[in-house]
C-alpha cells in the first residue's frame, strides 16, 4: 500500500473540495431558483454547523467535504470489488480512453444501471442532450446514494440529503478532479485484492491537516476539536497483537487444540503453568465485542476475519456467518461521525470480502421490507431528552429502571464531548425505544421544543452499545489528550466521575473499559506509556492493578506512530489478580528513546523470545508509587527494599512556573547588565538589590555536574509582576530561591543529569532542586550521576520525564565512607568547560589564549589537546563514580560501568559534541581535530567583533560594555588604557574592506594585536581554512582542508555570508549583533545591541550606504572611462566592450540595490528613530528595528536586519508571526 499516494490524495483533496463546498453552498443559496424546501434544508444545515468567526458557510462546506469525499472513496473501492452496479460509477470503462465514469459513458447509449429508476433514466437522458453532463451525473449518484442507503445508511444519504444539493463542480472536470485523484490512488494491492485498511489511512490523513491547525493553535480542547486531534491509526500487526490476545484466547481457552493457535501469530504465550483467569468462550455467538473509540474501524475488521474463522471452526454455513457477525458480535462508538461512517462501510466490505453475496441477500431483503440496521456502529452525538419522573421510569421500564437516569440524560447533552465515557445502566436502552413508542402512537405527548420520538431512539441506539457489563471483549485506541488541554467541560466531567484517571483522556478509558466488560472479560489497548511510571498516574495505577489482571504487554517504545513519543500495547483479564500470577511482557527497545520504523519493531516481537519478561504482578508493590518495572532485576528490588527513598533524607522540590516565559524570561545576554544581579544570597538580598533580573535555572540538554546557566528571570520587588500574573503563574517553594543546591532536568532526550548549582539562582518548575543538611550535596550529585541510579530510575520512570516523586523515590543507601574530591574535580572541570563559551555570564577570555602562542595553529592544537585530556579525566572520573556506587547496591553485574567518551557532556569534548549521527561513519581523528579547530575560529572571531565593539577587551576578562546605549566613554572608564580601542560608532561595515573598520579588516587587527603582527598573513591562513572544514559523509571520507587560494578575500566572505548565522545559531536565536542587509546583501552593517541608540541607524546611512553608494557611482563611473578607451571595431574590442559593458552593468545593479535600500528602508529607518528597551529581549527588539515599528505609522514594507542571510531572515520570520499572535490574543508585554 503506497501511504505516501494516499497521504497526498487526502489532504490535497480536503482543501480542494472544502474550496468548492463553500463556493457551491453560496451559489446554491444566492440561486433565486432554489425550492424553498431545499433552501429551508440548507439554511437549517450553514445554521447547525456554522463556526465562530470567519466565513458562515463554513463549517457546513466541511461537513460537504468530508461526506461526499467519503462517498466517492466507499463508491470507488465498490467499483474495484465489482459491487457498486452493473457499471462502474466513479471509475471509467477499463480501455476506455477516457476519465468520464463508466456509468456516465453507458448512460450516452441509453444503458442503464437496474438501481436508476425509469424517470430517472428519462431525465437523465434529457440533461445529457442539452450537454449538461455534471447535473446527469449528480443525479445518478443520487440514485446509487439512494439504493445504497437501504444497505449501507451509515455511508449513503437518503435522495433528498442536504449535502446532495452542493456536489463538488470538478466531478467530470477533465483537468483536476478529486473523482479522478481517487480512481488512481485506490486500487488493487499487489496480490490483486483490495484491501480495506486502505479506508483507515485515508481517514487518517484527510484529518491531519485539521489536526495539525488545532495543535498550532495551542487551543483547549472541545466538541468540535477532539475528534481530529485525537486520531491515529494503528499499525495493522498491533491490532493483530491486542485482537489475537484478548479475543482470540478467549476462543481457545474453551478449543485448545483450534487450528486458529497457529495462525495467530502474535499471540503471546503464557508463563509456564499460570493459571488461566479470563473467559472460555465456546460458541462464537456468545462474543460480544466492542471498540468504544473505533475510529474507521481498523480493530474491528480484524475482528471480523478472526470471528469469520471461528464460525467456520464451529462448523456454521457461510452464507449466516457475516450477518451473525455485524448484528451479533461487533459493536463500535466514535464522537467523529465521519469516523462512524467509514468504519460501518469498512465492516460491510468485510462482510463481502468473506461472502461475495452477502449484499446481494441483504439489498433483497430490504426490497421485501425486511430491516437491515447495518453493523453495529453508533455516532456518540449529542441529544437533548426531556426528563423522566420516577413514575414515567418505572412505568415505563416495569423493571424500575430509576437510578441515575436524570444523571445519563444531562450527560447524553454534552455526549459528543464525552463519548464512550459515559456509563449506561442496563435496561436504560429499553426504557428509550419504549418512550419513543409512546411518543409516536400518542401515549406520551411530546413536550413543545422537546425531544421527538426519533431522539429518543437516537439515544436508545447510543445507550444500547455503551450499556455497562455488555461485552466480553474490549480492543481499542483510545484517544491521548493530557489533562492541559481539556476543556472545562471534559476537565469537570473527568474530575467528577473519572477522578482517578484525570490526568489524560486515554487513562479514562481504561476505567471504562472496566465497566463495559463483563466479569472475566478481555480488554486490550495501544496508549502512551506515561501511565506506567509517572508519579501523576500513582493512584490511577494503583487502582488498576488492584482490581485488574494484568495478562500482556508489548512495549513498542518511539516509532509506531513516528518520532513523537512511545505506546504501549496490553491485555487486561477483568478481575482482580492472585498473588501468585505472572504477567508476560515484551520489551522491544533497547533505550527508550531510539525511534525506529513499524517493521523493524514488529520484527522483534516475532523473535518470541527478544525481550521477554516474565514478571508476578505482585512484584509492583514492593517500589514506591507501584510503577510497572517488569524488567527489575531481584538486586534492583532489594535496593528499593532496603534503602530509604531519597525523599526522606532530601527535600526535592519543583521552583517557578512563570505562566508567560516570553514575557518574564530573558536569555542573559539581552538584557542591561546594570539591570541584572547574578550573585544574590536571598531573597531579600535580591530585593534590596533594586534590580529586575536574576539568575534562572530552566533544566536544558543533556549536560551533568555544572552548566546551563543561560536564563534571567523578571524577579523585579521579590517577583512583583509574575505574582500579579497569578492566574497563570504558580509561586511554588519560594523557601528553595537563591539558596543553590542539586539540580535536573525534568524532560530529556537522554538519561538523567544531574548538575550543581551556586547560591543565587532560582528554578523553573522542570527543573527541580535538592536540598539538604543530613547528607553532603556531592555525594547525592555522584550518586544521582551515576549508571546505578541510571538503572534505578529506568526502573520508576522509563521514558523522557524524571518528575520530583520519582526522583525523591529513587533508594537512597548512604555508603560507609564517600570521598568528594572526585565529584569536587569533575564540578571543576564542567564549570570551567561551560565559562570557556563566550555564552556563560562568567566567560573571561577565550581559552586558546592561554600559553602566549604567536601562531594561531600552535594555539588551536593546544586547545584541543587540552580539550581531550580534561574529556580523558573526566571520563575515568565518571567511571570510578560508576563503579563506587554500583558497588555499594551491588549492582556491578547489571550497571555500565564504562562511560562512552561520546557521553562525557563537555562542550569542548570532541567525541561528545561531534558525534556522529546514528548511522553516519565514524569520524576519523582528524576529523574531531579540525571540526574543534573550525568551532575556535568561529568563536574566535566573534570574540575579535565584541572587541570592536566593545563588549570584550584585549586588555582584561569579561565583559565590557554591556548596558544599555553603551558608550565610548564608558569603555575607557573600565579599560583606562587599552591597546585596542573599540569602534568609535559601534558600526561594522562588512563591505570587503571598501572601508578602513570593514569587518575583516577589524579581525585582523585583533589577531594583530593578540598573537603579533609578525605571524598576520601565517594566523589568516589558518584561520580562514578552518573555517572551511566540511564534515565527512556516508560516501565520502574527512578530507582536511586547505589553504583558500584568497585568505583575505575568503575571510571577507565568511564576515558576509557566514558570520551573522553562525551567532544567531550560537546565542541560540537572540543574537546582540545584527546586520542590517540590502536585499542581495551588497551592503551589510553589523550594530551591537547594547550600544544601539536612536541615532545608529543616521549613522550607518550616512557614514557607511550613502559613501558606499558613492564609491560604487565612480567605480562605474571608472569602468565607463574604461570602455571609452578601447580603440577600434574588430571582433577584439567588441569582446573587450562587451566585458566592461557586463561589469559596469553589474555594478550599476548594485548602486540601484543599495540606494533602493537606502530610499525605502534605512531614510525611513533612520526618521523614526527607534527607541529599544533591553528588557523586551532580542525577539521584540530585533522586530521593532527591523520593521521600524512605531504606533503612529505603517511598518517598514521590508526588514532591514537579516534580509540576505537565509537563517536570520528566517529567525525575524519566527518571530514576526509569534509577535502577531501574541498581538491577537492581546497579550503585548513589550514597551
Amino acid at each position: 500500500m503506497n501511504t505516501s499516494a494516499l497521504e497526498s490524495l487526502a489532504t490535497a483533496s480536503r482543501e480542494r473540495l472544502i474550496e468548492m463546498a463553500v463556493a457551491a453552498i453560496e451559489r446554491k443559496m444566492a440561486d433565486p431558483l432554489l425550492s424553498d424546501a431545499d433552501r429551508a434544508r440548507l439554511t437549517q444545515a450553514v445554521d447547525k454547523h456554522a463556526e465562530a468567526g470567519g466565513n458562515r458557510v463554513l463549517g457546513a462546506a466541511k461537513v460537504v467535504a468530508y461526506s461526499w469525499f467519503n462517498r466517492l472513496t466507499a463508491l470507488r473501492y465498490m467499483d474495484a470489488m465489482g459491487l457498486s452496479g452493473n457499471y462502474g460509477v466513479v471509475t471509467p470503462a477499463e480501455g476506455s480512453g477516457t476519465g468520464v465514469p463508466e456509468c456516465v459513458q453507458r448512460a450516452r447509449g441509453g444503458d442503464f444501471d437496474r438501481h436508476v429508476g425509469e424517470d430517472t433514466r428519462a431525465r437523465v437522458a434529457q440533461l445529457l442532450f442539452e450537454n449538461r453532463d455534471l447535473d446527469a451525473y449528480v443525479l445518478l449518484l443520487r440514485e446509487y446514494f439512494a439504493a445504497w442507503h437501504r444497505v449501507m445508511p451509515g455511508v449513503f444519504p437518503e435522495a433528498d440529503d442536504w449535502t446532495n444539493l452542493v456536489p463538488p463542480a470538478d466531478l467530470l472536470s477533465a483537468g483536476e478532479s478529486v473523482r479522478a485523484d481517487i480512481v488512481v490512488a485506490i486500487g488493487p494491492n499487489e496480490s490483486g485484492r483490495m484491501d480495506v485498511e486502505v479506508i483507515g489511512w485515508l481517514y487518517q490523513f484527510y484529518i491531519s491537516a485539521r489536526k495539525q491547525e488545532i495543535n498550532d493553535a495551542g487551543v483547549k480542547i472541545d466538541k468540535d476539536t477532539l475528534a481530529p486531534v485525537t486520531q491515529l491509526f494503528t499499525p495493522h500487526w498491533v491490532v493483530r497483537y491486542l485482537v489475537e490476545n484478548t479475543l482470540g484466547k478467549q476462543w481457545l481457552r474453551a478449543h485448545p487444540d483450534s487450528e486458529l493457535r497457529e495462525r495467530f501469530e502474535y499471540l503471546v504465550t503464557p508463563a509456564e503453568g499460570q493459571e488461566d483467569q479470563g473467559l472460555a468462550i465456546a460458541n462464537p455467538e456468545d462474543f460480544r465485542v466492542i471498540d468504544p473509540a473505533c475510529g474507521s474501524g481498523h480493530m474491528l475488521t480484524y475482528a471480523f476475519d478472526v470471528l469469520w474463522e471461528m464460525y467456520v471452526e464451529a462448523g456454521y454455513p457461510t452464507r449466516r456467518i457475516a450477518r451473525l457477525i455485524l448484528e451479533k458480535n461487533l459493536h463500535g462508538a466514535d464522537v467523529d461521525g465521519r469516523a462512524a461512517q467509514l468504519a460501518s462501510f469498512a465492516l460491510t466490505m468485510k462482510a463481502v470480502e468473506h461472502d461475495a453475496r452477502f449484499l446481494e441477500r441483504i439489498e433483497r431483503e430490504t426490497q421485501r421490507g425486511g430491516e437491515w440496521r447495518g453493523p453495529r456502529i453508533v455516532h456518540v452525538e449529542s441529544v437533548h431528552l426531556d426528563e423522566l419522573s420516577p413514575a414515567e421510569i418505572a412505568d415505563a421500564s416495569g423493571d424500575g429502571v430509576s437510578l441515575g437516569i436524570s444523571q445519563l440524560i444531562e450527560q447524553l447533552r454534552y455526549a459528543d464531548t464525552y463519548g464512550s465515557l459515559i456509563r449506561v445502566p442496563k435496561g436504560v436502552s429499553a426504557l428509550f425505544r419504549e418512550i419513543a413508542r409512546r411518543i409516536e402512537v400518542g401515549e406520551k405527548q411530546q413536550v413543545l421544543g422537546g425531544a421527538d420520538s426519533e431522539e429518543w431512539l437516537r439515544a436508545a441506539d447510543m445507550c444500547e452499545i455503551l450499556e455497562d457489563g455488555r461485552y466480553t471483549t474490549l480492543i481499542a485506541n483510545p484517544p491521548y489528550l493530557g489533562r492541559q488541554k481539556f476543556g472545562n467541560a471534559l476537565k469537570q466531567f473527568i474530575g467528577k466521575f473519572y477522578s482517578v484517571a484525570k490526568d489524560d483522556l486515554y487513562s479514562g478509558f481504561m476505567v471504562r473499559a472496566r465497566y463495559l466488560t463483563a466479569d472475566r472479560g478481555s480488554w486490550g489497548m495501544i496508549v502512551l506509556p506515561g501511565w506506567m511510571s509517572l508519579s501523576s498516574f500513582e493512584k490511577f495505577r494503583i487502582d488498576l492493578l488492584d482490581y485488574q489482571c494484568l495478562e500482556t504487554m508489548a512495549h513498542f517504545g518511539r516509532g509506531l506512530f513516528g518520532s513523537d513519543f512511545g505506546s504501549v500495547g496490553f491485555t487486561f483479564c477483568n478481575r482482580a489478580a492472585p498473588d501468585d500470577h505472572v504477567s508476560v511482557f515484551r520489551r522491544l527497545f533497547e533505550r527508550h528513546v531510539e525511534v525506529r520504523s513499524i517493521n523493524v519493531i514488529r520484527q522483534l516481537f516475532l523473535n518470541a523470545e527478544y525481550g521477554r519478561y516474565e514478571t508476578k504482578q505482585s512484584v509492583f508493590d514492593l517500589i514506591p508509587g507501584r510503577p510497572i518495572v517488569y524488567w527489575a532485576s531481584q538486586q534492583m528490588l532489594k535496593a528499593f527494599s532496603v534503602g530509604t527513598p531519597l525523599g526522606e533524607n532530601a527535600e526535592a522540590k519543583v521552583g517557578l512556573q512563570t505562566g508567560d516565559n516570553e514575557r518574564f524570561l530573558r536569555q542573559w545576554f539581552e538584557v542591561s547588565a546594570d539591570r541584572s544581579y547574578m550573585r544574590a544570597r536571598d531573597r531579600e538580598d535580591a530585593k534590596a538589590s533594586s534590580a529586575r533580573w536574576f539568575p534562572y535555572n530552566k533544566g536544558g540538554e543533556f549536560r551533568k555536574w555544572w552548566g546551563n546557566r543561560e536564563y534571567v528571570v523578571n524577579w523585579f520587588g521579590d517577583g512583583r509582576e509574575i505574582r500579579a500574573s497569578r492566574e497563570r503563574a504558580s509561586v511554588a517553594n519560594e523557601d528553595m530561591y537563591f539558596l543553590g543546591g542539586v539540580t535536573w532536568s525534568r524532560v530529556s532526550t537522554g538519561e538523567l543529569s544531574i548538575r550543581s548549582i551556586e547560591s543565587g539562582v532560582i528554578s523553573d518548575n522542570v527543573a527541580p532542586v535538592i536540598r539538604t543538611s543530613s547528607i553532603d550535596e556531592n555525594a547525592i550529585v555522584s550518586y544521582l550521576n551515576s549508571g546505578t541510579a541510571r538503572v534505578l530510575i529506568d526502573a520508576i520512570a522509563p521514558g523522557t520525564h524524571f518528575e520530583v516523586g520519582q526522583v525523591k523515590s529513587l533508594p537512597w543507601m548512604m555508603p560507609e565512607f564517600f570521598d568528594p574530591a572526585g565529584v569536587e574535580r569533575l564540578i571543576n572541570i564542567f564549570r570551567t568547560d561551560w565559562d570557556a563559551r563566550e555564552t556563560s555570564w562568567d566567560f573571561a577570555r577565550p581559552p586558546y589564549l592561554r600559553g602566549g602562542h604567536s601562531l594561531l595553529q600552535d594555539a588551536f592544537d593546544d586547545w584541543y589537546r587540552r580539550s581531550c585530556k580534561t574529556a580523558d579525566e573526566a571520563q575515568r572520573l565518571e567511571t570510578e563514580n560508576n563503579r563506587y556506587w554500583a558497588d555499594a547496591y551491588g549492582l556491578a553485574d547489571e550497571v555500565d560501568i564504562d562511560v562512552p567518551l561520546s557521553r562525557v557532556s563537555l562542550t569542548y569534548n570532541p567525541r561528545f559534541t561531534f558525534a556522529p549521527t546514528k548511522g553516519a561513519p565514524a569520524r576519523s581523528e582528524d576529523e574531531y581535530r579540525w571540526l574543534h579547530y573550525q568551532r575556535s575560529a568561529r568563536e574566535l572571531i566573534s570574540w575579535a567583533i565584541g572587541v570592536t565593539m566593545g563588549r570584550y577587551s584585549v586588555d582584561v576578562p569579561g565583559l565590557v560594555l554591556a548596558n544599555q546605549a553603551s558608550s565610548l566613554d564608558d569603555f575607557r572608564a573600565r579599560v583606562a588604557d587599552s591597546r585596542l580601542q573599540p569602534d568609535d560608532d559601534g558600526i561594522i561595515p562588512v563591505t570587503g574592506g571598501a572601508f578602513d573598520d570593514d569587518a575583516s579588516r577589524r579581525v585582523k587587527a585583533v589577531l594583530r594585536v593578540v598573537f603579533g603582527a609578525s605571524h598576520l598573513g601565517d594566523n589568516i591562513e589558518f584561520l580562514t581554512r578552518c573555517l572551511a572544514v566540511k564534515n565527512g559523509s556516508k560516501t565520502a571520507e574527512f578530507v582536511p582542508p586547505v589553504i583558500p587560494a584568497d585568505p583575505e578575500q575568503a575571510l571577507a566572505d565568511y564576515m558576509a555570508k557566514s558570520f551573522a548565522a553562525d551567532h544567531q545559531k550560537e546565542y541560540s536565536g537572540r543574537p546582540v549583533y545584527w546586520s542590517l542587509e540590502s536585499p542581495k546583501g551588497t551592503f551589510r552593517a553589523l550594530i551591537y545591541l547594547h550600544r544601539y541608540t536612536p541615532d545608529t541607524v543616521g549613522q550607518v546611512l550616512t557614514k557607511y550606504a550613502a559613501p558606499f553608494v558613492d564609491r560604487l557611482k565612480a567605480e562605474s563611473e571608472a569602468v565607463g572611462r574604461e570602455r571609452d578607451a578601447v580603440m577600434g571595431d574588430d571582433r577584439k574590442a567588441d569582446r573587450a566592450r562587451a566585458r566592461i559593458d557586463k561589469k559596469r552593468s553589474e555594478i550599476d545593479a548594485k548602486v540601484a540595490e543599495v540606494q533602493g535600500f537606502i530610499d525605502s528602508v534605512l531614510q525611513p529607518l533612520a526618521q523614526r528613530r527607534i527607541h529599544l528597551d533591553l528588557d523586551d529581549g532580542v525577539r521584540i527588539n530585533r522586530l521593532k528595528l527591523a520593521y521600524g515599528w512605531r504606533p503612529d505609522l505603517v511598518d517598514l514594507a521590508q526588514p532591514a536586519i537579516g534580509a540576505s542571510t537565509t537563517e536570520v531572515k528566517k529567525g525575524i520570520a519566527t518571530d514576526l508571526k509569534w509577535a502577531r499572535g501574541e498581538i491577537k490574543k492581546n497579550n503585548v508585554c513589550w514597551s
